[in-house]
Order: structure tokens, then C-alpha cells, then sequence
């Protein structure tokens, strides 16, 4: 069982190499991880997130984040339609997988500038994003965790490896994004569509700084539209897809909220139905209430994962404040 958590956690690792690939299911908060050009209101925001990954059983990995968005602004331009603006983020995440055998970890800090291209709350944006990646691998409490380390009739017993993962391996890289949206935050519908372009610099993946190991460069694209009634239901769908060389990730999601009535400062109750591409569907509730957002999601696995005999599920908690 050991081995096949090591074999788990190696392959999470080769997954994680493009060091924007955050995975948590609310696209429609993370949007500006993938492009930082969507920070598409004039809110302060404070966004949480917490995700495990369990493996037959045992928790695989964990992951966290935490971003701060805010518009570059007064408390009263916050007020004033259709004036351009300056956003300005900062944010974390860790992944952490079972037996601390791998961590990874990222920091970023970005900026944009949203123009109004109309007068019914329609705007241009660019953002501009930078990221340091961090990654290391932990084996000492690993026992035979390489092939040299094994002969014909099975593992040597107290034999070091001459594999240089097993050394306490770990290597960083900065990465630089860019992005562009188009975005609506008019009363009754609110939409955004943005592209963006991951890795531009091509960092390196190894310490020797080798050609055949630098980062290729991710494209993004990035949709949503939600609509509001007049008793403050909404209806909503949110897309987010991304490629990087041959690999790619997409993530769908469709949800409904119904709003309570007679709340001071409003509330609601909702449901969602998200599908990442050919890894899982993700039914998820939310809560909100005044200018807090509670989220839970889980993962129901359709891999292909599944035709090995392995079990596989993720549970996700999410916490967002406007002010």
C-alpha cells in the first residue's frame, strides 16, 4: 500500500509541474488565478479554499488557498458607473501530499485595468501576473522507493538509492501570465469572457537549467454568465479550460440559487452540478448570507482510474467575503 501511495503521489507530482493548476472546483471565484484581468467587480474580496484527495481510503493530498482582490479605488468611485479602474491581487496555495513525500507551493501578486467600452456597465480589461512555483520531494521516510534499490528476488534491504529524487529534490521557477477580458455587469445579467497565456517566460523545471525541461506555454479560456430575477434567483453557468502542450484540464459547471426572502442584507441557498473533463462530476451546495459565501463540493470519480480497482474521491470547502 505504501508503494502505491508513492506511485500516487509521483504522479500528482509530474500533474503539478504547470504550477497554475490550482484544481479547486469554483471556477467562478479562482477565475483570476488563470487570468488575472477577470476581477470583474469593485469588491474587496477575501476568497479561502480547502481540498482533500483520498486514494482507497486514505487521504492522498491536501490542498489550500488564499487570494486578496480589491479595486484600486475610493469608497465613493466604488459608486460611479462605468469608470475605469485599477485591481490589484495577492494570493497563495499549497499542496501537500500523504506522508509530507511531496510540497508544493505557490505564490502570486498581479495587477489589471478594467476600461468601460459602454454605458450599460461593459468593460475592456488586461492583467498582468507573477508567480513563484516551488516544489519538493521528501523520501526519507520511504523505504525501496526506487528500482535500484530492489534485485531479482526483491527489495535489498537497507540499500541507498543513487536516484537523485531521493536526495531531498526540489527545484523552483517564477512564472509570468497575462490576460484579457471583456466583461458586463449589468443588473439583471453579469458576464465575462477572457483568454490568457500561462508561463510566457518558459521557466525551467531542474536545476541545471535544462532546455528539454522548461515549462511550455498554458492558454486559457475563461466564461461565465449568470442571470438575476427580479426576486433574486439566479441561474448560472461557468466554464474554465486550459491547455499546456498535450495536456489540458476543463471544468464545467452549471448551478441555480434561490434567494430567502426577508433576510436583512439578503440570503440564499443553491445548488451546482460541475463536471471536470473526463476525471470527475462535482455536485456541490452553497450558502449565502449578507456578503459571505460558503461552498461545499465533491468529487465523484469517472477516471479511468477506476478500471485499476482504485477508489478515488475529493471533498472541497470553500469560503468567500465581499466588503
Amino acid at each position: 500500500m505504501r508503494n502505491l501511495f508513492l506511485l500516487l503521489s509521483l504522479t500528482f507530482l509530474a500533474k503539478s509541474v504547470c504550477a497554475q493548476e490550482i484544481n479547486f472546483s469554483r471556477v467562478q471565484d479562482m477565475a483570476i488565478w488563470y487570468n488575472q484581468s477577470l476581477k470583474t467587480d469593485k469588491l474587496n474580496s477575501l476568497k479561502l479554499n480547502y481540498r482533500n484527495v483520498e486514494y482507497g481510503g486514505s487521504i492522498a493530498y491536501n490542498s489550500v488557498s488564499a487570494m486578496y482582490d480589491m479595486p484600486l479605488l475610493s469608497k465613493a468611485a466604488k459608486d460611479k458607473r462605468n469608470a475605469g479602474y485599477f485591481s490589484f491581487s495577492v494570493a497563495g496555495a499549497s499542496d501537500k501530499s500523504n506522508q509530507g513525500i511531496l510540497n508544493n507551493t505557490l505564490g502570486m501578486l498581479g495587477i489589471s485595468y478594467a476600461i468601460p467600452i459602454s454605458r450599460h456597465e461593459t468593460y475592456l480589461s488586461a492583467g498582468f501576473q507573477g508567480g513563484y512555483y516551488h516544489s519538493q520531494l521528501n523520501l526519507s521516510g520511504v523505504s525501496n522507493a526506487f528500482g535500484d534499490q530492489y534485485d531479482n528476488y526483491g527489495p535489498i534491504e537497507g540499500a541507498a538509492s543513487n536516484d537523485r529524487l531521493a536526495n531531498g529534490w526540489s527545484y523552483g521557477h517564477f512564472n509570468v501570465n497575462a490576460g484579457i477580458s471583456i466583461f458586463s455587469n449589468s443588473k439583471s445579467n453579469k458576464w465575462y469572457l477572457g483568454t490568457s497565456v500561462l508561463q510566457v517566460n518558459h521557466p525551467f523545471t531542474d536545476k541545471l537549467k535544462t532546455d528539454s525541461l522548461r515549462l511550455k506555454t498554458g492558454i486559457g479560456i475563461q466564461g461565465g454568465y449568470r442571470y438575476i430575477t427580479s426576486s433574486d434567483d439566479e441561474v448560472a453557468f461557468y466554464m474554465n479550460m486550459n491547455w499546456q502542450g498535450p495536456a489540458n484540464r476543463h471544468f464545467y459547471e452549471l448551478c441555480y440559487s434561490k434567494a430567502i426572502p426577508n433576510v436583512p442584507g439578503g440570503a440564499a441557498i443553491g445548488i451546482g452540478l460541475g463536471y471536470r473533463y473526463t476525471d470527475a462530476i462535482v455536485p456541490s451546495i452553497e450558502l449565502k448570507y449578507q456578503k459571505l459565501i460558503v461552498g461545499l463540493m465533491y468529487d465523484i470519480n469517472i477516471s479511468t482510474i477506476s478500471a485499476a480497482g482504485i477508489q478515488r474521491n475529493g471533498l472541497e470547502l470553500s469560503l468567500r467575503i465581499d466588503f
